[in-house]
């Protein structure tokens, strides 16, 4: 896991309307976007950021890039993907919903002969408070502490960050594994990260409607995590 403040970021749709709301804020909250990717777009720029074809072609003119933030159309993930995981990208968050679950499926597959993370589809990303925001979380709710979060969904992601700052709880990261029903990265590899990182004391795991996630979840926070986990 390489989330700081020194993380490199490309950014696929970056044309699109989220992708061009989402963009500066990333870049204003301090977040080194290196570049964008929308096809048909090459060689323009967006808030002084350079707009490629290509992710070969981005990663090319500057240099290596450490997570990918998709927001392109439901059924071009799979590609923007499967381009990002061929050049060498191997963090992968994937803010668009409604991704096909054929395409997720094939998609995890890839990224696992390639030990790429995918977090997402239908996430509101990631937020280290005070160092990098990766994806849409509103920023103004955070805070740097010792709390970390993992969430199904972004809302209520928010709803709890802001309670937490409120009562002077800050948080040192917050993940929103994502509410489509085929996920990439999941709860348990969440709480094993957490578990294992040194700037998180206390973790609260905040779970969504459908599957058997949060059941999964409990078990394995009662095999093999020893930290505190509010649920």
């Amino acid at each position: 896991m390489n989330f700081t403040s020194k993380s490199t970021v490309l950014v696929q749709g970056i044309t699109e309307p989220l992708g061009s709301v989402y963009t500066p804020l990333m870049q204003a909250y301090g977040t080194q976007v290196l570049a964008g990717v929308s096809s048909g777009y090459g060689g323009q720029t967006q808030q002084g950021i350079p707009i490629f074809d290509l992710v070969d072609q981005a990663v090319a003119a500057v240099g290596a890039v450490d997570t990918t933030i998709i927001f392109v159309q439901p059924y071009a993930v799979l590609d923007a993907a499967l381009e990002a995981i061929a050049a060498g990208i191997q963090q992968i968050i994937v803010i668009t919903e409604g991704v096909p679950p054929q395409d997720m499926v094939y998609l995890l597959r890839v990224a696992e002969a390639r030990e790429t993370l995918v977090v997402g589809p239908d996430s509101s990303g990631i937020i280290v408070p005070g160092q990098v925001l990766l994806g849409i979380h509103p920023t103004e709710l955070y805070r740097p502490g010792r709390v970390g979060l993992i969430s199904r969904s972004g809302t209520l992601t928010y709803e709890v960050a802001l309670q937490l700052t409120h009562s002077g709880l800050g948080q040192s990261i917050a993940v929103c594994i994502g509410g489509d029903a085929i996920v990439g990265s999941s709860f348990p590899q969440w709480l094993e990260i957490l578990d294992e990182d040194e700037q998180t004391d206390v973790i609260v795991l905040i779970g969504g409607i459908g599957g058997d996630s949060e059941e999964a979840a409990a078990h394995y926070i009662a095999e093999a995590i020893d930290k505190p986990v509010i649920a």
